[in-house]
Parts: C-alpha cells; structure tokens; sequence
C-alpha cells in the first residue's frame, strides 16, 4: 500500500495517497490487537501464550518463527496435557 500511496501522491492525487496510508495504520493497529486472540481462538491456547510463542518465534528464527513458535506451543501443550491425564506428575510428585 505503501507505494501506492506515493504514487497516488506523485501523480497529484494527494488526499489518495494520505488515505491509503491512514488506512494502512488502521489495518495494522487492528492486526496487532486481534492476530494474536485469533491465533489462539483456533488452537485453544490463551491469547498471551499465542503473543508470547509468536514473539519468542520471531526472535529466535525470524519472520518464519511467528507461524513455527505457536506450532511449538500446541506441540507443547498437547505432550503437557498427555503427561497430566496420565499421571505422571503426580507420581513424581507423590511423597511416600
């Protein structure tokens, strides 16, 4: 959208060019807040988790980390969750 607005600009059609970069702030804000609630409605993981593993993704491997970190969350939270309903946690936690 970006050189769109400054073409739209250039070629003299000013209110254009501030439109679409207004619009293009908008889209953004919006993505911000609602990406990671989106994220994390689909996969059934609380929206911090969601933000969290798309931030760590994203500075340990980069912009690929952002799709890989919530799939390592899930990966995570499933083996977690088999762990819990089979026990084993509270039989290493059992005193005796």
């Amino acid at each position: 959208m970006i050189p769109w607005a400054i073409l739209s600009s250039i070629n003299g059609d000013i209110k254009l060019g501030i439109s679409l970069i207004v619009l293009l702030i908008i889209m953004s804000t919006v993505r911000q807040f609602l990406e990671p609630k989106l994220v994390s409605k689909n996969i059934g993981v609380h929206p911090i988790f969601t933000l969290i593993a798309m931030y760590t993704g994203f500075k340990t491997i980069g912009v690929i980390g952002l799709l890989i970190g919530p799939i390592v969350l899930i990966i995570l939270k499933n083996i977690f969750a088999n762990l819990i309903d089979q026990g084993v946690f509270k039989t290493i936690f059992d005193k005796k």
